[in-house]
């Protein structure tokens, strides 16, 4: 797969499809590759543009925890986009992919056509989730990952899609067992360390949809709420998953991007 050489870092992305381009930034522990069922459900229409962020999965692990800092992988993301030559796009961004989005937004709007933000939140982490993570993070770094395992799956996917789809639950798990631990440690610190921007949110004037699973333990639904509250014209739909949505309500959320974009992808504006 490809890299790409931005702001100090390399990353690994996906690239399929042709139209208005797509980015597709993932959540905490996944990558480009769980993307899939939106992939191939945007790529007949759009230029579907997926990336590893960074210390993650295949993309670069540097060594600089500020590094880390979700403003700075925002640039790491605007980089990509510039590399690539595809502003404006339409950002779809979940979990810290979103939070990733929003800052991007703040930052550099010229580069965003519309978002779609799922199951994330513009807040601060849960004081009480921010230690007990912190307690993981400590875990791995002492005796890697193996001993977290256990704890991952009702984290981050719905109970249903857990007992459904044990190989699927089973190869992400071994993706993470691969990975760089050192990765994961830093992304999951800089994650934790974020600011609240639910003040800011009122600056962002890009056509915005926010999905959330309403069984996610990680982020609570009422976050999806502010979020859809305080982005003008902000719209918001709840489905039955957990908080890596796209994965265990893959086709419900490919189809509510698909109309999303079809309907903005004619009528948004281009940015200057």
């Amino acid at each position: 797969m490809p890299t790409v050489l931005t702001n100090g870092v390399k990353l690994r992305y996906l690239r399929e499809g042709s139209g208005q381009p797509v980015l597709l930034l993932h959540g905490y522990l996944f990558g480009a590759d769980w993307w899939r069922p939106q992939i191939e459900a945007l790529k007949d229409r759009y230029d579907v543009v997926a990336v590893d962020l960074r210390g993650q999965m295949g993309s670069e692990t540097t060594d600089d925890q500020a590094g880390y800092d979700l403003w700075n992988q925002a640039e790491d993301v605007n980089g990509l986009i510039d590399a690539l030559g595809i502003a404006p796009c339409h950002v779809v961004g979940l979990s810290m992919g979103g939070m990733i989005a929003l800052r991007l937004a703040l930052t550099h709007p010229g580069a965003i056509r519309s978002m779609v933000l799922m199951d994330t939140s513009a807040g601060p982490e849960n004081p009480e989730n921010a230690e007990r993570y912190e307690g993981m993070r400590q875990v791995v770094e002492a005796s890697g990952v193996e001993p977290m395992i256990p704890a991952l799956p009702p984290i981050f996917l719905a109970d249903d899609f857990i007992a459904a789809e044990p190989a699927a639950v089973e190869a992400w798990l071994q993706a993470l067992r691969e990975a760089d631990h050192l990765g994961i440690i830093r992304a999951g610190r800089g994650i934790d360390a974020r600011e609240d921007i639910s003040d800011r949110l009122g600056e962002i004037g890009v056509p915005t949809l926010v999905i959330h699973g309403s069984e996610d333990v990680a982020i609570p639904p009422e976050r999806a709420e502010e979020l859809a509250g305080g982005i003008a014209g902000g719209r918001l739909e709840v489905v039955s998953g957990g908080h890596q949505s796209n994965v265990d309500r893959a086709a419900e959320t490919s189809a509510l991007i698909g109309d999303f974009l079809a309907t903005v992808s004619s009528t948004a504006s281009m940015p200057v």
